[in-house]
Order: structure tokens, then sequence, then C-alpha cells
């Protein structure tokens, strides 16, 4: 005996595929009404996953009138059988719900069960033929939460399993943020300088006037904890004024050393895989917009400094070594809606402490605001976090 599914098609793909984080299906009917069903990328995305992550097939069926009685005629007929069916009403019109509790109040089949399924608190809850509240159920990955809006994940620089299994990388994070989360200014103009690197030997390149004075504030935390060491200023043949220095075998991340945020970042990411709240994370993540990795020029890609997975719904957060603005708050809310639906719960971290009209522009806006992080232990980032995604 199979179990079927039937779902009116939601425009948040999220939703299409909730039921199946609660039980398994051999097949799901998505119903839409004319000129309401999923354009072709959306179908192809859906079809995708359901099949390579359950095993199962998705069928498409477009109702022939836009009426109530339509709705439940195809409800009848899909359920004319000895299976399993299970009718989704989650996110489908009110037409729809309509139909399809007329049907279950009209008919005494034991085999057909209505239910909905809420991504917001992780719950399903089955309405017939016995109420009951399911708060249990798989999770999705960064990966298959980003793809159901279309999306793809090109590359990532670091994920869960990576940190988690590295106990040196665990320190370096810590032990490099330390360093320089107390001069959030000075080591965003020291990374922004033009930097060549050989092996563990850097060059950077100094082209104003007070460069060398924040490079000498730079390599002097950097150095005091080991970071660095045989730093010295030199000017080459053309008269350009450089600055080399060697890290020390045991600074093992050199991307932490030539982007100013990636050291927050990574704070951040270790602080989230250690809360527990999360099932899935990466950081340094590569995102293709349409999904179609053409690796072309123009390709429209964007990078996303974090991302998990808390219940059933992506996170995306933006790290700043700096104060928070309207306008990071803005970039990251929409890169939420692009790559996670209107479920995605946008974040942003930044090291120093916001003003009251950004905090409460963040709260009208929805987006989790952690600030002043480099006042932050990571045990206090933990904490942080979980204020805002608690462990059910």
């Amino acid at each position: 005996m199979a179990r079927i599914l039937i779902s009116f098609f939601c425009k948040d793909n999220a939703e299409n595929v909730s039921p199946f984080l609660y039980g398994q299906y051999d097949r799901a009917f998505y119903i839409s009404f004319e000129g309401e069903g999923p354009d072709s990328r959306s179908k192809e995305v859906l079809e995708t996953l359901i099949y390579k992550r359950f095993g199962a097939q998705a069928v498409f069926l477009s109702a022939e009138e836009n009426t109530l009685g339509c709705a439940y005629r195809l409800l009848y007929d899909l359920t004319d059988g000895d299976d399993e069916y299970v009718i989704d009403i989650t996110g489908g019109p009110g037409l729809f719900s309509a139909a399809a509790g007329i049907y279950i109040s009209t008919n005494e089949k034991k085999n057909v069960f209505l239910s909905t399924f809420d991504i917001k608190t992780g719950r399903e809850t089955v309405h017939y033929p016995q109420q009951k509240i399911i708060d249990k159920g798989g999770s999705l990955t960064v990966d298959e939460l980003i793809s159901l809006s279309g999306g793809a994940v090109i590359s990532a620089s670091k994920t869960m399993k990576q940190i988690t299994g590295s106990s040196a990388l665990r320190t370096e994070a810590v032990r490099m943020w330390d360093a320089v989360k107390s001069a959030s200014y000075d080591w965003n103009r020291f990374c922004s300088m033009p930097n060549m690197r050989d092996g563990a030997k850097v060059n950077r390149k100094l082209s104003r006037a007070d460069d060398k004075k924040t490079c000498e504030r730079i390599t002097g935390l950097l150095r005091r904890r080991g970071i660095i060491k045989n730093e010295r200023f030199y000017t080459s043949d053309s008269g350009k004024l450089f600055l080399e220095y060697e890290l020390c075998p045991k600074a093992k991340t050199v991307e932490l050393y030539e982007k100013s945020g990636t050291a927050l970042e990574l704070f951040a990411f270790l602080a989230a895989v250690e809360s527990g709240a999360f099932s899935d994370a990466a950081t340094g993540v590569l995102l293709d917009l349409d999904g179609l990795i053409t690796k072309k020029k123009g390709d429209p890609r964007n990078e996303i400094d974090l991302a998990a997975v808390y219940g059933k719904r992506l996170v995306l957060m933006s790290c700043k070594c700096t104060k928070p603005t309207k306008e990071y708050l803005y970039e990251i809310l929409t890169m939420a809606r692009q790559y996670g639906g209107k479920h995605a719960i946008p974040a942003l971290i930044c090291s120093e402490p916001a003003f009251e009209p950004v905090r409460e522009r963040a709260r009208e806006m929805g987006v989790i605001l952690i600030d002043n992080a480099a006042n932050l232990s990571l045990k206090m980032l933990k904490d942080e976090l979980l204020k805002h995604f608690p462990i059910n």
C-alpha cells in the first residue's frame, strides 16, 4: 500500500516539501488553479529535491476551474483507492482548505488524513481523524533550503563538520578574533591594503600617509599573539612603501589574515556551531542566484558570511567589523528573501555597538541584530545566539 501526499502548490517551496520531514511518501500530488501553478524552474527544483532526498515522485496537477466544486472533485478522484492519503492544507487558498474540510466531513474513509505544517514552530498538526501535534521531524541542509528558492551553493570556506573536527581551527579562530577585535577600524584598513603571499611570507603595499601607523598597531597585536613574526618595512625600487612579515607555523588558516570580516565571521560560526541550536551550518558561502552555474563572468552570485539551519528554516547572517547601519540591515534582509524565501531568518552581527535608531529599525524589519561583538566572549556570543534561537 502506497502513502500519497495531496497538497496545494505554494509559492514557497519550503512549505511544499515540509510534509516529507515528518513522514515517508511514495508520491506527492501538487494541485494548483489555472495561472497559479509553478514555473518550470520551481517545478524542476521541487521534483529534483523530493526524488533525490526522499525517493518520491512529484506530480503537478492543474484544476480546471477556480471553484469549490472543482477542488472537491479533484480531491475525491485522487483519493479513490486503497492507499493511505494525507491532504496537506498548509499555505493553500481558503477555497482549497474549504474543499478539503467538506470532503473530510462528508466521507467516512479511514485511509484519508488532514494535516498542516508550521515551518516557524517546526510542528505538524494532524486535524483528522484524531487531532494531535507532532513537533519532531527531520531537517534539510543549507544547500537544500537554498535550492528550494532556486539558488545554489557554489562553495563554502568552512562547514560544520570541518570546525567540529579540528581543534587547531577552533583555537585559531578564537585567538585571531581576540587579537584584532579591539582595533576593528585599523584591522579593516590593514586588510584593505593589497597583499601578495608567497608561502608564509606576506607583503602589503602601503599607499596612504598614515598606513604605516595602522600597520604598526596591527602587527603589534598579531605578534604578541604569536601569529606573525619578522615584520619589516621596506621601499621598493619604484619608491613604494611595503610591509613584509611571516605567518608563524601555527597560523594554519591563511584566509583569516586576508579579509577583515573573516575573523569575526569564523568566530561567529564557531559560536553558532557550539551553541547546539543549528542542525547544519557553513561559512563563507558563495551562492549562485538562479541555481544555474555557468561559470561565466556575468553569472549573478553573492557571498553570505554564515548560513545555518534552525529547525526547518534557513538563517543567513552577515558579519561586519564595524557599527551596524541601516544599509547592512537592508542588505541581509534582501539576501534572506532571495535565497531562503519568506521563512528565512536574516541576522546581522557587528563588532561595535549600534545606535538606537538602527536597533529600532532592525526590530521593525525582523532582522536579528547582535552588536558589540568585540566585547563578547565565545560563551557570551553563544548565549546571545541562544536568546534568538532557543533549543526547544
